[in-house]
């Protein structure tokens, strides 16, 4: 059973991501191509969010039209991908748009038409090419890039660098522990543990995930208090049930996520991860009958909550053993954690 989800998983997001770079190809080419762009844009988020392999429904092309965000000419790239294993109008692609540009699309400030002009005038390639760019006399000559635009780049480029560096576990583990001390305090906040990779004990951590409880009344209040904790430097987002900031101390990006008592296990479950991890449980509720996610597990003819509260409640409706936070990997954890009863 593991070899053969490891292998869809792999598939589905291989897929999904040539996609997602098909669509930033045709961003990069403009205007004319926006609705190509699009296209692929919904392709690539149908595909990440199937349950099953993409082969279940590439039996032939109208299977394939009925799911959302999938035409006849996306349809017979996929068919083309499973049976070759590429789709040569990607490929083509590429060639005409290296990667390390399309990735410079993702700095804030820099977007298509900003990077065709810096490529086409200043030979700008890279991510190292676009900060000699920013510093030279020679961009301030090109038109539409004033001062302001120029700034704007440089701080989009700033916070990319912050929100793309990844710590060591023991650095992780220490702020982590002295951010998550201070939740605690805040007013509202019943319980709170960290989630995330560093849950995993994963060797090095991007950012710290944070599950804390709260009665929904407090939610708004505790989030209020949460962003403008004297460590964050940067507010990077703030909503209902969710804070994210950025700390002083090493640009560390913090999330939060607020929830009821009765989701809490849930919610550790699906913030710790991994997502290989996650999406195997979700496959396997499928299969007997349920529907596993965030806020709990649910029956899926009924509706009826069935478990949430803790994580253990979970893997035992799905005939699971506890599985540890940092065996959680998607690589055949959940086979060796098959109860006797569930053979």
């Amino acid at each position: 059973m593991v070899q053969v989800l490891k292998k869809f998983i792999s598939q589905n997001a291989e897929l999904a991501g040539i996609f997602r770079q098909m669509a930033a190809c045709y961003r990069y080419m403009g205007a004319d191509e926006r609705f190509r762009a699009l296209a692929y844009e919904n392709a690539a988020k149908t595909v990440t969010n199937l349950d099953e392999d993409i082969s279940v429904y590439a039996k032939d092309v109208s299977e394939l039209d009925k799911l959302k965000g999938i035409g006849e000419s996306i349809a017979e790239k996929i068919i083309e991908y499973l049976q070759t294993g590429k789709i040569r109008t990607h490929e083509k692609l590429l060639k005409q748009i290296p990667v390390e540009l399309l990735e410079l699309m993702e700095i804030s400030g820099c977007g298509p038409a900003t990077i065709r002009t810096l490529h086409e005038k200043l030979k700008v390639n890279n991510r190292n090419d676009l900060v000699k760019a920013l510093e030279s006399e020679k961009i301030k000559a090109l038109k539409g890039f004033g001062a302001k635009k120029i700034e704007n780049m440089k701080r989009g480029l700033k916070l990319y660098k912050e929100t793309h560096v990844r710590m060591l576990l023991k650095d992780a583990e220490r702020i982590g522990t002295e951010i998550l001390e201070k939740i605690k305090q805040i007013p509202g906040v019943e319980k709170a543990a960290l989630a995330g990779s560093l849950r995993r004990k994963k060797e090095t951590v991007g950012d710290i995930d944070i599950v804390v409880i709260a009665k929904e009344k407090d939610w708004k209040k505790v989030i209020g208090k949460f962003i403008r904790l004297p460590d964050a430097a940067r507010v990077l987002a703030s909503g209902d049930t969710r804070g994210s900031v950025l700390l002083k101390e090493n640009n560390t990006q913090v999330d939060i996520r607020v929830v009821h008592d009765y989701e809490y296990g849930s919610a550790m479950l699906y913030f710790t991860g991994s997502k290989e991890h996650n999406l195997q449980l979700r496959m396997m509720a499928k299969e007997r009958g349920y529907k596993v996610n965030e806020y709990g597990l649910f029956d899926n003819n009924t509706g009826e909550r069935l478990a949430g509260e803790t994580e253990e409640s979970i893997y035992k409706i799905l005939g699971l053993s506890f599985i540890p936070p940092e065996k959680r990997l998607g690589s055949g954890e959940i086979e060796k954690a098959l109860l006797p009863q569930s053979h």
